[in-house]
C-alpha cells in the first residue's frame, strides 16, 4: 500500500519551483487535483485500455487510504502550504517570456496550461473546497457525436458524520447511469414515438436522487432531443436526509434557471422528500398523485404504487432503472433484488401483472478513471425492471 505525502512534502519547496522541469511541476498539480479536487469513484466506464508511463502511476492518490485522505484533505495548514506554492508558481510563471525559456514555442504552450491548471485549483483551495465543499463539472455526450448534454453540482460533506447523508456526495453509480442514458435515450423509453401520444405528459420519477445528476441529466436531455419539442415533461427528482435535500434543491436551481422555464414552459423539475418505509401508508404528495414512465434507483412497494401499468394504447411500457455498486457493503441490496423481484422469464404469463427483472447487466469501471491499476475495478449491476404482461 502506498503511502500518502502531504503537500508539504510532496510538492516541490517554493523557493526553487524554478528550478523544476515542467513536467514535474504539472506531476505536482496532478497530486493536488487528486488531493483537493477528486474525480467521482468508479464513474468511467472501461472501453479503451490507455497506456501509462511509469511516472504517471502514482500520481492519483488511494481511495482505500481514505482516513489519512482525509487528514491530509482537512489539514488547515497543508491547504494554506498549497495555496501558497500555487500563488508562487503562477506568480513565477507570469513573468517567464519565451526569450527567457529560450526553448520551442511548445514549452510556452505547456507553460500556459500550468498556470491555468494551478489558477484553476488556487481558487479550489482557496473557495468552497475549504469548507468541505467540491463543485463538480460533468459533461456527457452521444457515441455519434450529436448530443451533449452539461452539469454543474456542488457536493457537500457528511452532516455531522451521518451516513444517512452520504446522497449530499455524488456517486459514480450516478456517473455510469446518466452516460448510459445520454448514450442512448431509446433504451430507456426517452423518445416521443415509444410512447404513443404526444400530447400526453412524460413523467420522469428518481428515487434516491442525491445530488440530482441522473434527474438533472434527463431534463436537459429531453430539452435538447427534437422529438420532445412539443412534448410536455415533467422530472420529480426525490430525497429524504434534509441536508442532502436540501443541497438537491440548491443543484436543480442551479442548473435549471427562471430562464429555462421562460423558455421551456411545457418543461418542469421539482424536488420532494420521499420515505420509502412510510409511502405506502401516507397520503402522497400531488407532484407524486401520478404514474410514472421513467425511475432510477429503487424499492419495491414504491414502484408498484408509481410505476405506470401497461395499457393497450401505450407502445413502450413504463420501465424503472436500478444501478447498484456490487461491493460487501451492499451485498445486502444486490441480493434482495433478485429475491423481490422475479425473471421475466420466470413469471407465469396467465398470472397476474406483477413487477419483474426484464434484463440485467454488469458493467466494469476504472476505480480512478485512469487505467493505472487494472486490478483496482469498480463493478455495477444494471437491472431494468417493469410490469410482467409488459416485457418488450
Amino acid at each position: 500500500m502506498s503511502v500518502l505525502c502531504p503537500p508539504t512534502t510532496y510538492l516541490p519547496p517554493i523557493a526553487k519551483i524554478a528550478s523544476f522541469s515542467v513536467t514535474q511541476l504539472l506531476d505536482a498539480l496532478t497530486y493536488l487535483q487528486s488531493l483537493y479536487h477528486p474525480e467521482v469513484r468508479g464513474s468511467r466506464r472501461k472501453r479503451v485500455q490507455v497506456p501509462v508511463s511509469n511516472g504517471e502511476q502514482n500520481l492519483r492518490l488511494r481511495h482505500e487510504d481514505d482516513s489519512e485522505l482525509q487528514a491530509i484533505r482537512s489539514d488547515a495548514f497543508e491547504r494554506s502550504y498549497s495555496i501558497r506554492w500555487l500563488t508562487t508558481l503562477i506568480t513565477q510563471l507570469e513573468e517567464v517570456s519565451l526569450d527567457d525559456l529560450g526553448t520551442p514555442e511548445s514549452t510556452l504552450a505547456y507553460t500556459e496550461i500550468l498556470v491555468q491548471q494551478a489558477a484553476s485549483l488556487l481558487a479550489i483551495c482557496a473557495g468552497v473546497a475549504a469548507a468541505g465543499m467540491i463543485i463538480r463539472n460533468f459533461v456527457f455526450g452521444s457515441i455519434d457525436g450529436q448530443r451533449r448534454v452539461e452539469a454543474q453540482l456542488t457536493d457537500i460533506p457528511l452532516d455531522n458524520n451521518d451516513y444517512g447523508s452520504v446522497g449530499a456526495q455524488t456517486w459514480g453509480g450516478a456517473c455510469v447511469l446518466a452516460e448510459m442514458i445520454v448514450e442512448d435515450p431509446e433504451r430507456f423509453g426517452l423518445d416521443s414515438t415509444s410512447h404513443g401520444s404526444e400530447s400526453r405528459r412524460l413523467n420522469v420519477l428518481e428515487l434516491g436522487a442525491g445530488t440530482g445528476l441522473v434527474s438533472l441529466v434527463v431534463m436537459k436531455l429531453l430539452d435538447a432531443l427534437p422529438s420532445f419539442n412539443h412534448r410536455e415533461v415533467h422530472v420529480v427528482a426525490t430525497d429524504f436526509h434534509p441536508s442532502v435535500l436540501a443541497n438537491l434543491r440548491s443543484n436543480v436551481d442551479a442548473n435549471i434557471s427562471s430562464t429555462h422555464n421562460q423558455m421551456i414552459s411545457t418543461n418542469s423539475m421539482t424536488t420532494h422528500f420521499l420515505d420509502w418505509s412510510s409511502f405506502s401508508t401516507t397520503p402522497r404528495p400531488g407532484c407524486l398523485s401520478y404514474p410514472f414512465d421513467v425511475h432510477a434507483v429503487w424499492i419495491r412497494d414504491c414502484l408498484r404504487g408509481l410505476v405506470r401499468r401497461p395499457s393497450d394504447g401505450t407502445i413502450s411500457p413504463a420501465a424503472f432503472h436500478l444501478v447498484l455498486p456490487l461491493r460487501p457493503t451492499h451485498a445486502f441490496e444486490s441480493n434482495t433484488v433478485e429475491s423481490v423481484f422475479l425473471q421475466a422469464c420466470d413469471v407465469d404469463p396467465t398470472g397476474d401483472a406483477d413487477l419483474v427483472i426484464l434484463s440485467k447487466e454488469y458493467i466494469t469501471c476504472d476505480a480512478y478513471g485512469d487505467y493505472t491499476r487494472g486490478q483496482e475495478d469498480v463493478e455495477y449491476v444494471y437491472y431494468k425492471i417493469g410490469w410482467s404482461n409488459a416485457r418488450l
